[in-house]
């Protein structure tokens, strides 16, 4: 729907061009579109529905979470020490791992979308209490939606918050006589105000939707987001002085989640992006990444293979037998035979030399055909001997019938909240208890996953590497680790260098090569993203993040 800007105008130009650029007489001259009056959307239950619907849509994508004019290489994997992209395209992710973002370009940033969300947000949240309804299904539909806009005002906001930390706070639509000149307000502040936006979102909010609305808020979703903020705020990178309380408040949020006993752990993991109706989802987008297949099946297949597996992440997969890490003593890993044997999320998330994929074994050595490992990299075929499985739906296709499959991206889910909590609680306690290795191990013991539970009288820095290994492999390819990295101020030492390997088969036997692929540039400014140069010059009253200034 196309709303008429010159209804709008006042209050959409000064928001607007607060934030960021915007050219007064371009914004001014604009011809309304089929457009519609405030009264008439605010007006009519539809209108208001389909409006809720446009601020789902502003949520950012995160299989491709670059500039969408950009060429879609650039994901999250790929910018952390997960996955390499197979092509270095402009607005790609070699300008994040070569240490090129400053204020002056960010292929990431999101500073103007998410305070156009805002803003259409706060029109939403102070017309919603007006609109007329004409039945009872009407008038809970209409206190579900303002719940809904408290919980996508909320989400925008962590969205800010996660990249730039503090931001200004706007919880109302702007007018012309309003302080324009808005100082950042502190993490705190603005955590604060996403926890409270996030409890009035529960009191609104359903348990569960109805087959109409799924992919929409609810309170486990309002909840997990408070979890999640709080998460934040006590970390390393908002926290360095280790407060306990912020820890202990963000165990409470997470734990909030976990005693609504809605939700539970999922063995399925193959059919995590795949499926709509698992009992571990929290919230997942409703919209079909259709590229999915075709950017990322192997390249015997069609495929183009964009995000291509480290090595530096395979080796995070323990020996499931003994539960030890490959390169612990007395693990049982076996050199010869890398993959056997191993925590069975490594084989449902990176295909390997000699895996199964839509009935073929996959082979991957050196000069093994199509998709053997090519050393220099080239446009589809591997350079770290490995391909994406885990998010890649095996019943798509390409040729010869295009299958688009079925991904969906899930942005919360019952694991994480396990492992929050976990985390957060094993930081504010002074050594962990019991309800950390419950937490913990109910994630890695599930039927399905069959990993040894964690024993023993860990302390808290064992415990801290061992909740942090077990998000790595957990949450692998679900752009979780991009953000752990940052915020556990961990890249310096994760960031230095992508790691592959060269698998050689001759009449002597199978070996396996390392691969150092390239060198990685990281630096502590990276933690968090630059406020655009442009808001800056325009906006006074900001203060950019560290590092970023010229």
């Amino acid at each position: 729907m196309i709303f008429n800007n010159k209804i709008l105008s006042k209050i959409a130009f000064v928001a607007i061009c607060t934030f960021h650029s915007c050219n007064v007489n371009d914004y001014l001259d604009r011809s309304p579109v089929g457009g519609l009056s405030e009264d008439e959307v605010f007006g009519s239950y539809r209108q208001v529905e389909q409006y809720v619907s446009n601020l789902y849509a502003r949520i950012p994508t995160e299989w491709f979470p670059g500039n969408p004019g950009d060429h879609p290489t650039l994901t999250y994997a790929s910018v952390s020490d997960e996955a390499l992209s197979s092509v270095q395209l402009a607005g790609g992710p070699h300008e994040f791992t070569q240490g090129l973002i400053n204020a002056n370009y960010n292929p990431m940033d999101r500073w103007t979308g998410m305070y156009e969300s805002i803003r259409a947000v706060n029109i939403f949240l102070e017309k919603i209490d007006h609109l007329p309804t004409t039945n009872p299904t009407e008038e809970a539909g209409k206190s579900r939606m303002k719940g809904e806009g408290y919980f996508l005002r909320a989400w925008y906001y962590m969205e800010l918050f996660k990249r730039y930390g503090g931001v200004p706070l706007v919880d109302h639509v702007l007018n012309i006589n309003d302080e324009l000149n808005l100082p950042r307000n502190t993490a705190e502040e603005i955590v604060d105000f996403i926890s409270s936006d996030c409890d009035k979102a529960v009191e609104l909010l359903l348990l569960e939707n109805s087959a109409n609305n799924i992919g929409r808020g609810t309170k486990g979703a309002a909840l997990m987001l408070k979890a999640k903020a709080q998460l934040y705020l006590a970390s390393k990178l908002h926290n360095p002085e280790n407060n306990p309380e912020k820890w202990k408040n963000a165990a409470a949020a997470a734990q909030a989640v976990m005693d609504l006993n809605f939700y539970r752990v999922d063995g399925n993991y193959e059919s995590l992006f795949h499926s709509r109706t698992s009992p571990n989802l929290i919230f997942q987008s409703s919209l079909n990444e259709t590229r999915w297949v075709s950017l990322n099946f192997l390249p015997s297949l069609g495929g183009s293979a964009r995000v291509q597996p480290l090595q530096n992440l395979v080796d995070a997969y323990e020996m499931k037998e003994t539960g030890l890490g490959i390169f612990d003593p007395g693990s049982g890993f076996n050199e010869f035979a890398p993959y056997v044997g191993r925590d069975p999320r490594l084989a449902m998330s990176i295909l390997y030399d000699g895996a199964t994929w839509k009935d073929i074994t996959v082979r991957t050595y050196l000069n093994s055909g199509t998709d053997g490992v090519q050393r220099w990299g080239g446009l589809a075929q591997t350079q770290t001997s490995y391909y994406l499985r885990k998010t890649v739906d095996e019943n798509g296709n390409i040729t010869p019938n295009a299958i688009s499959g079925e991904h969906y991206w899930v942005y919360m889910r019952y694991e994480d909240v396990l492992l929050c909590y976990a985390e957060a609680q094993n930081e504010w306690l002074e050594a962990p208890d019991a309800s950390v290795y419950a937490a913990v191990n109910e994630v890695r013991t599930r039927t399905g996953i069959d990993m040894p539970p964690l024993t023993g009288n860990l302390d808290k820095e064992a415990m801290r590497e061992r909740i942090r290994h077990e998000r790595r492999v957990e949450l692998a390819f679900e752009g979780q680790r991009f953000w752990d990295i940052r915020r556990w101020r961990i890249g310096e030492q994760v960031m230095k260098e992508a790691r592959g390997v060269i698998i050689d088969v001759n009449d002597n036997g199978t070996f396996y090569w390392p691969n150092i692929i390239g060198e990685r540039i990281y630096r502590p400014a990276f933690d968090l993203f630059p406020i655009p140069q442009s808001v800056i010059n325009r906006q006074r009253a900001l203060d950019q993040n560290d590092g970023y200034t010229n």
